[in-house]
């Protein structure tokens, strides 16, 4: 819908701005003092204006009924309104003019058509009926116009009579019908069919109940609309109740007024002489009770009783999702965990533990192609969303080697210009943000519980599960109390591992979903993204080896002359680290130095690591513009190891006082750890047993073993695309990288609570010290100690004594 050109403000002469000079000034039908319904712009509903002038220059002038606004619209714009339905004029003086109602189009079918249900019938008859009637009274009241039969019944009864005498009408209508449709619809010369189909028939049930019902019901609603907690049979109970006390009061009240009567000799009151405030009340149903509930449920209503994210998913319009207008443009990214469970088998082959692994998948879209998905036993996290980024960027060789190019269905990479993710903990913070930049892909947040802005991965999850997961013998296709209750176990039959359901799953997508048409307008992802390479390129990235260093997760560290300390391990190469200081400390702030003589020089930088791998990390040199390695100053201990397995070894070291001093202490304490994992694993609890998952599962390298990273060779089969190669921007950039903290996930609320928890830890720290420093209080204190002390057994003496002994090493 267009915009509508709206003069509001008369020039200096008293005219309003003139139309274009060509203006055609042919009579218009319009007259003044009619009324119109017209859509203005930004008006979510029509509004009624009033014609009252028309210039010289060819501009109408209206007046708005309900703020007396003066509205100008030019001529041509005007007939242009009238043309497509923006400007409907308004046949029934005083009606307004969103009161218009248009023929029922149940009226114009067939109810005897077969095969249509009782209820269906019945509501075609009914519109049919109502149509008819209102035919047959403008047929009467068009002949009343041009023949007036006065106003008594008798002659208006004999007028209908000889009218409709010879008609095929079915229906004839009681004087008083007529007469009331003459007072009503329209006016003579203007009596159009939806003047008398407008609220004919529509009797207002309210207006027979007394206001004192009204105002119960009222209060009914309130209550109910008002907690989530309280239910319809309550309140409607309370209304019965509160009835019946009012109802015995007004019978009370009468039996006084009778009984001075009667001392007066007077008879009682009869019914229609009882006053209208003491009449018994009338006791609605229950249904009708239920009925008004549900006419009191709009947005606010139930934004208040169940909150604002049911009232907006049941009220408010669904937006329409991001639109793409090439492949790569738009990339969702998204978690979920997998319905089916995955064995996690032991160097034996004996089954360790049976778990539902997590699927991060990529979707593009444009093109509905699934350009990512991998399976991991970790939670959703930053890890398992930048793994599944890189492979996005990559050419899909595991994929081609298996299934050749199958229609173009393994083509599915390249570099996307935004990703749009969720605001999960994963996503959130400086670590994917940072990433993301570093290699020129924009990120957009999608709204906190807004599953439809990401419809088509969400989507996309469905249509694994109904096509694959749900269909395996480990799969999981109903509710957890529905499983129970058909006791259905699908993880005692589960043999297969997470390898495998990779493998089947990018089968299915392969296969199946690339090449199949789907959603509405019937896209079969395969050839939309082979169409959209083929007009306008493939993004590419230069170097995918260099993005590997960008992707990953990041933070701020400290360079010093021993190197980087984070997580508690040390990364340290002396000729690296010596290069880096004599290249990067002269830009460092001089205020921020350490000021001993001996003291090393020190600069922030930002480091990037791999969550799966603890044996380096990533430096990025500014001067250079690329990204420095740094090894782990115990490189066998951390050679394939996670950050986390590190920090539960080094808990376990702890447990069982080992050395973890040099690299060979730290390995044999890791190789305990390894073997202590896999002994517990039968005999702790399922739900601390799936924590493990992720590291019983995760490949281990041994001597000797090496990973290189290559870049497939070209498409063999002659359908290469143009690629349009993109620079990493963080070449690009001339500054260090750092960036500023990112606002607190929460906002102004979780910045309030964090400074009540800070105030109220320092006020039990302040007390804590002033009772140390009060003598009255340290005696008391000392004294309760002393007597615990003297409370104790001999035994727990001598048990405390040798477990003291065994820690000093003695």
């Amino acid at each position: 819908m267009t915009a509508i050109q709206i003069l509001t403000r008369p020039d200096l002469n008293g005219e309003p701005p003139a139309a274009d000079d060509h203006i055609d000034l042919a009579p218009l039908d319009v007259t003044v003092d009619e009324s119109y319904a017209v859509w203005l712009n930004d008006e979510p509903a029509p509004v009624t204006l009033e014609f009252k002038k028309l210039y010289t220059n060819g501009v109408l002038k209206f007046v708005r009924a309900s703020t007396d606004l003066e509205v100008f619209i030019s001529k041509d714009e005007w007939e242009t309104m009238r043309s497509d339905g923006r400007a409907c004029r308004i046949q029934i003086v005083g009606r307004d003019a969103g009161a218009i109602e248009d023929i029922d189009p149940l009226s114009l079918l067939n109810p005897d058509e077969p095969n249509i249900k009782p209820a269906e019938k019945k509501k075609r008859l009914l519109a049919k009926k109502r149509l008819d009637e209102a035919r047959v009274l403008r047929f009467l009241a068009m002949a009343y116009d041009e023949m007036p039969a006065g106003y008594g019944h008798k002659g208006v009864n004999e007028f209908i009579k000889t009218v409709l005498e010879g008609t095929n009408f079915e229906w004839t209508p009681s004087a008083g019908a007529l007469l009331r449709a003459l007072d009503r619809c329209g006016e003579p010369g203007n009596r159009p069919l939806s003047a008398f189909l407008s609220r004919r028939g529509q009797k207002h049930g309210a207006r027979r109940w007394p206001d004192a019902v009204l105002e119960k019901a009222v209060e009914m609603n309130a209550t109910f609309w008002a907690k989530r907690e309280v239910r319809k049979s309550y309140v409607i109970a309370e209304f019965y109740d509160r009835l019946k006390k009012d109802n015995d009061r007004r019978q009370a009240e009468v039996a006084k007024l009778n009984e001075a009567r009667r001392e007066k000799g007077l008879p009682d009151l009869r019914d229609e002489e009882i006053p209208f405030d003491l009449k018994v009340l009338p006791r609605p149903t229950e249904e009708t009770l239920r009925l008004w509930i549900n006419a009191g449920e709009n947005y606010w209503s139930c934004k208040t009783k169940y909150g604002e994210e049911k009232a907006r998913r049941r009220f408010i319009g669904r937006g329409r999702p991001i639109k793409a207008t090439r492949a790569l443009e738009f990339v969702m990214i998204d978690h979920t965990r997998i319905d089916a469970w995955a064995v996690i088998y032991d160097e034996d082959g004996v089954k360790t533990l049976v778990e539902r692994p997590w699927l991060t998948l990529a979707i593009d879209v444009y093109s509905r192609m699934i350009v990512g998905a991998v399976i991991t036993y970790e939670n959703p996290s930053v890890y398992s969303a930048l793994l599944c980024l890189r492979q996005v960027v990559r050419r899909k060789n595991f994929l081609i080697d298996r299934f050749g190019h199958h229609k173009g269905a393994t083509d599915g990479w390249g570099k996307p210009g935004t990703v749009i993710v969720d605001n999960g903990w994963e996503f959130v913070g400086m670590s994917f943000q940072v990433c993301c930049e570093a290699c020129g892909i924009d990120v957009i947040w999608a709204p906190v519980k807004s599953g439809e802005f990401k419809s088509y991965v969400e989507r996309a999850f469905g249509t694994l599960n109904t096509m694959l997961w749900h269909r395996l013998e480990e799969g999981i296709p109903l509710k957890p109390d529905e499983m129970d209750a058909l006791n259905l176990h699908p993880e005692i039959k589960a043999i297969h591992t997470k390898e495998w359901l990779f493998d089947k799953m990018w089968e299915a997508i392969v296969t199946i979903y690339h090449v199949e048409p789907h959603g509405e307008e019937k896209i079969v992802p395969a050839l939309r993204w082979r169409a959209s390479l083929l007009d306008k390129g493939r993004w590419t990235v230069d170097d995918v080896t260099e993005l590997d260093k960008v992707l990953g997760r990041s933070d701020i560290v400290l360079l010093t002359a021993e190197g980087v300390r984070l997580r508690n391990h040390r990364f340290h190469d002396q000729a690296i680290t010596t290069a880096l200081l004599d290249r990067l400390l002269r830009f460092a702030k001089k205020r921020d130095q350490r000021k001993g003589p001996k003291s090393s020089g020190t600069i922030p930088l930002l480091c990037t690591w791999d969550s799966p791998d603890c044996s380096f990390i990533h430096v990025w040199d500014f001067v250079q513009k690329k990204n420095v390695r740094l090894p782990n100053i115990h490189p066998r201990f951390s050679s394939g190891l996670s950050w986390k397995t590190a920090a539960d070894i080094m808990k376990f070291k702890d447990e069982r006082n080992l050395a973890f001093h040099t690299d060979d202490e730290r390995y044999t304490a890791r190789a305990a750890f390894s073997r202590a994992l896999r002994e517990k694993i039968p005999f702790i609890p399922y739900r601390d047993a799936r924590k493990t998952a992720a590291e019983l599962d995760r490949p281990q390298l041994v001597d000797g073993d090496t990973v290189v990273r290559v870049k497939g060779p070209p498409p063999i089969d002659g359908s290469e695309t143009t690629d349009i190669p993109q620079g990493l921007p963080a070449r690009e950039r001339e500054d260090d990288r750092l960036r500023d903290k990112a606002p607190r996930r929460g906002g102004a609320a979780a910045t309030r609570k964090a400074n009540k928890h800070r105030a109220r830890n320092q006020a039990r720290r302040d007390a804590e010290r002033a009772s140390v420093s009060d003598p009255v209080k340290k005696t008391e204190k000392q004294g309760s100690e002393i007597a615990a002390s003297y409370a104790m057994t001999s035994e727990e003496s001598l048990a405390r004594l040798a477990a003291l002994k065994k820690k000093m090493g003695a």
